[in-house]
């Protein structure tokens, strides 16, 4: 068994293998693309922000302002740019600014992420047709051959055994990358928006600006 190439483990699970072999590269892809996405999307330089922070208490806001141009493609202070070129207006402009960036930054976040949850749910429904398919396989050869014994039918039970052990590893695996990623994003949008209600605050209470 531990010799087994790869494509023997494959023949001996079925076809069904294969589709399990497609889904674990769809949610190693999707996995890297979350990751990346993630690291763009409501992360920040805790350090800058605080910088951005300490222009706004002093009401420098057109400090701030560059100094979130000057990191613009970071989501987080391409946010914070486009609501303080708001600050000279009512309050309710900024926070509409803030609002409407918060449903864009959560779908951005939310991306992809159902293709986790549906490979968590049809993982164990795979492995379980693989099953079926093995123990019908199984039954098979054992009514081809006409006597009994574990040879006969020690194909179907081990092509039934690895789609079953396939199926858990891709629900395990889509499931544990779905909470991770659904975990992170509630984070996320925890941080924008204490930051964005702090960065409001501010700008309307923190400092000589009027409201």
């Amino acid at each position: 068994m531990n010799n087994m190439t790869f494509m023997e483990l494959m023949g001996k699970g079925g076809w069904v293998m294969w589709i399990m072999f497609f889904a674990s590269i769809l949610i190693f892809t999707f996995l890297l693309e979350r990751i990346w996405a993630f690291s763009k999307i409501g992360g920040g330089n805790s350090a800058l922000i605080e910088r951005v922070k300490q222009h706004v208490r002093q009401g420098q806001i057109k400090e701030a302002i560059g100094l979130c141009a000057q990191n613009n493609k970071n989501f987080i202070f391409h946010v914070l740019e486009v609501g303080l070129h708001a600050a000279a207006f009512p309050r309710e402009e900024m926070e509409s600014i803030f609002a409407m960036y918060r449903m864009k930054m959560q779908a951005l976040l939310n991306k992809r992420l159902a293709i986790f949850g549906t490979f968590a749910f049809i993982g164990p429904l795979l492995g379980l047709f693989g099953t079926v398919m093995g123990v019908i396989r199984a039954f098979s050869d054992l009514a081809l051959s006409g006597s009994g014994g574990p040879t006969i039918v020690a194909a179907g039970i081990a092509e039934s055994l690895i789609a079953t052990a396939a199926g858990i590893f891709v629900a395990v695996s889509a499931s544990l990358m779905y909470n991770f990623f659904t975990s992170l994003m509630r984070a996320r949008m925890q941080q924008y928006d204490l930051l964005t209600q702090e960065i409001a605050i501010l700008v309307y209470t923190g400092n000589s600006k009027g409201r």
